[in-house]
């Protein structure tokens, strides 16, 4: 096996195992086939791995996954869990050795792999941030509501509080997949959006109700997604991974320098999409596909008025 492969092959068992560990019974082998790519067969095979490392798997009416706990279970969780707050020092640690630029690189990407730490950046280290994010997470291991303080919202212009049963934490996405009892509904909010978190002591009653969806490159949640491919000059390519840098491990290198290739699943309502198309379109930004991407920017071009 390629070295690129194997490794690979080894992040995807540990984020797998992490995510199982984290949320018992959040996830299928449905879901992480699409998550990392790949067939259901393998991830099946990666499921059999775990049983003869001795984690035994149990599953729902639903066919999620959990491990059983057992001795083994509870070691591979000490290992696999940093906090943000230790994922900083980690990382900061790693800097200050003794040692080879290269091998540090080496281990920082070993981080990156398992945390997709790259996509952090410094605001999430800040402890306000890491208060909220281990708040949530209490929360969530708990099933206890929270009242998500002082929240931004940009539908309504208002800022309000949510009272929530908060049940996926995607840090690195800047997200919290919530039940909001008012409206009862599944909702998704941005953490930098809100000012702090209260825990309640209201345990969750709608967890029936909990469903995790598929967030696009553009930090858009819906599982209605469209794949688009678009052709980037060097100035459009900026831009893109500047201001959505979710974006950046959708593009790759073209025969020409000087143009780049993103092709992603995104929103099927192009929002975050268009915005940056129209809004930059000077920086020469080719829609290769699909037709309804083109259709939908003549329309909101349409629309527009001076």
């Amino acid at each position: 096996m390629p070295k690129d492969t194997e490794f690979k092959t080894k992040a995807r068992l540990l984020r797998v195992m992490r995510s199982i560990v984290e949320r018992p019974y959040g996830y299928t082998k449905q879901h992480f086939a699409e998550e990392y790519g790949v067939h259901e067969d393998t991830i099946k095979n990666d499921l059999a791995l775990f049983s003869e490392l001795g984690l035994e798997l149990d599953r729902d009416k639903r066919y999620r996954l959990a491990f059983k706990q057992n001795r083994t279970l509870k070691k591979i969780s000490e290992l696999l869990y940093f906090s943000e707050e230790e994922r900083a020092l980690l990382y900061e640690a790693i800097r200050n050795l003794r040692t080879t630029p290269e091998k540090q690189a080496q281990l920082i990407q070993k981080l990156h792999a398992l945390y997709d730490y790259s996509r952090l950046g410094f605001a999430y280290l800040r402890k306000p941030h890491l208060t909220k994010v281990e708040l949530l997470e209490q929360a969530r291991s708990e099933r206890r509501m929270v009242l998500l303080e002082g929240y931004r919202s940009s539908n309504s212009s208002q800022v309000s509080d949510r009272l929530v049963e908060p049940f996926h934490i995607v840090p690195a996405d800047d997200m919290v997949h919530a039940f909001e009892v008012d409206k009862r509904a599944v909702r998704h909010f941005r953490l930098t959006r809100f000012v702090r978190v209260k825990l309640t002591d209201t345990h969750w009653a709608h967890e029936g109700s909990h469903n995790i969806m598929k967030t696009d490159p553009f930090r858009i949640v819906t599982n209605k997604q469209v794949n688009v491919h678009l052709r980037l000059s060097v100035g459009a390519y900026n831009e893109l991974i500047e201001r959505y840098p979710l974006t950046r491990g959708h593009i790759e290198a073209t025969s020409d320098p000087n143009s780049f290739d993103f092709q992603a699943d995104v929103n099927s309502q192009f929002f975050g999409l268009s915005n940056f198309i129209l809004g930059f379109y000077h920086l020469d930004i080719e829609v290769i596909a699909p037709e309804s991407l083109r259709e939908h920017l003549r329309g909101e071009v349409g629309k527009m008025r001076f």
